[in-house]
């Protein structure tokens, strides 16, 4: 039996060098015995490269045998096993999918464009769910050099058929498996730099749905829902007031910039400044937030008015903790201090209060439908969609893709106008930001 490592031989380790071959691609060696420093082993072990372009790395295995002669010729077995394995399409590295994730899930935050360790963590928890279960539960954990487009296929219908959300069977949508599959591109990619894939592996996705329009609010719906959260925040006691009046701020700031639900939560004091700016030879005020999220490090400019909710935050913990709070505190927090991770239930309670948690598609609403609107009121008002993909942490394609007809024209300043009532800021305060 040969048992095999494969990697980079370590020439401190070898012994009694043989080049089999006479160009370098069988190399017998001798190791020093386990836990010695000078004594060297009987058995021989083997270095094999295969001349081939479509060849990566080195196999290293042991040949089991002590007798130089029957070495060598177990060693020449396994040089003309692997040729023609290589020859034939398939790589000396093999690997099989468990050992790629398990590779993969330490190289990947490495090389991430994701900036918050969440986001990495959700993409690796992507392929560790239902791929993995697919690939190494379901089809054994084969070769990643064996699976063909035709495992993607039956991948999909087995996703369709097996998914559970909450305890309860669903079967997803095309755009979530097209996600799933994107990042499995990307593991793939990583086996073919590797030498465990002999040529790049496409991996196929089902088609995007075919409406793939996402869940917003009309203008009559916002102020349905404005309405109805100031008429909790008032109706509201104790802990549900407070908790009611940080989610009616938060709704309100993340209509306001479009930024995604975990970069507006995790923002602290620090994060948040006004500038002036000239908007036709006025003076303008703007509030800027710092956002750090899946697309990285970016400045996000607010529509007028948005300072207002920043405000009555501050107040409400300037009051709770008699002091001004830190600048390295959390905006979005508990009482405690530390930061508050979802505001989902409270939001969905919400729509279910005001019957607002379905469009007249029958989608469901969520938080991230306050983004969707952002967008869809500024592509209305005729803000460019390069301008507007910087502010919100996208591409133009998305914005074209879910939001419809865009135009090319704006000037700077427009990223922030709206035809919307503007709230009207009455105070003598003076803030930090």
């Amino acid at each position: 039996m040969i048992h095999m490592r494969i990697g980079v031989i370590s020439m401190t380790d070898v012994n009694n060098k043989v080049d089999v071959r006479g160009d370098g691609s069988v190399i017998l060696y001798q190791r020093l015995k386990f836990g010695s420093k000078t004594e060297i082993s009987d058995i021989f072990h083997m270095r094999i490269r295969i001349p081939l372009s479509a060849s990566k790395g080195y196999f290293r295995g042991s040949t089991g045998e002590s007798n130089q002669g029957r070495a060598t010729q177990v060693a020449l077995n396994k040089f003309d096993e692997l040729y023609n394995k290589v020859k034939g399409g398939g790589t000396l590295l093999g690997k099989s999918f468990k050992d790629l994730f398990n590779e993969w899930k330490v190289h990947y935050p490495k090389v991430s464009n994701e900036s918050l360790p969440q986001y990495i963590e959700w993409s690796i928890n992507r392929i560790g769910n239902y791929p993995y279960a697919f690939f190494v539960d379901e089809k054994g954990n084969p070769k990643v050099d064996t699976i063909t487009p035709q495992d993607f296929e039956e991948y999909f219908i087995y996703r369709k058929n097996n998914s559970v959300k909450k305890g309860v069977p669903y079967a997803p949508s095309n755009n979530t498996i097209r996600k799933e599959c994107t990042l499995l591109g990307q593991m793939f990619s990583y086996a073919f730099e590797k030498g465990y894939l002999p040529k790049e592996l496409k991996v196929s996705r089902p088609s995007p749905e075919k409406d793939s329009r996402r869940p917003s609010f009309t203008k009559d719906e916002w102020r349905k829902l404005t309405t109805g959260m100031r008429r909790r925040v008032k109706d509201g006691w104790g802990a549900h007031k407070r908790d009611r009046f940080i989610l009616n701020q938060y709704v309100l700031i993340l209509a306001n910039c479009g930024v995604r639900l975990g970069e507006l939560r995790n923002i602290k004091w620090s994060d948040v400044r006004r500038e002036t700016y000239d908007d036709d030879g006025a003076n303008t005020v703007r509030l800027i937030i710092l956002v750090k999220g899946k697309t990285g490090i970016r400045e996000v400019v607010c529509n007028k008015g948005t300072e207002v909710f920043f405000e009555r935050l501050y107040d409400n913990r300037k009051e709770e903790l008699n002091a001004h709070p830190s600048p390295d505190t959390f905006v979005f927090c508990h009482q405690d201090g530390t930061p508050i991770k979802t505001m989902r239930k409270a939001f969905d309670s919400l729509l279910d209060d005001l019957d607002l948690k379905q469009n007249s598609m029958g989608k469901n609403r969520t938080l991230y439908s306050l983004r969707h609107m952002y967008a869809t009121f500024r592509l209305s008002e005729e803000v460019s969609p390069y301008l507007l993909a910087k502010q919100m942490g996208t591409s133009v394609e998305m914005l074209e893709k879910h939001y419809g007809q865009v135009v090319n024209r704006l000037v700077a300043t427009q990223i922030t106008k709206t035809r919307s009532r503007q709230t009207v800021r009455v105070t003598e305060k003076v803030y930090p930001f």
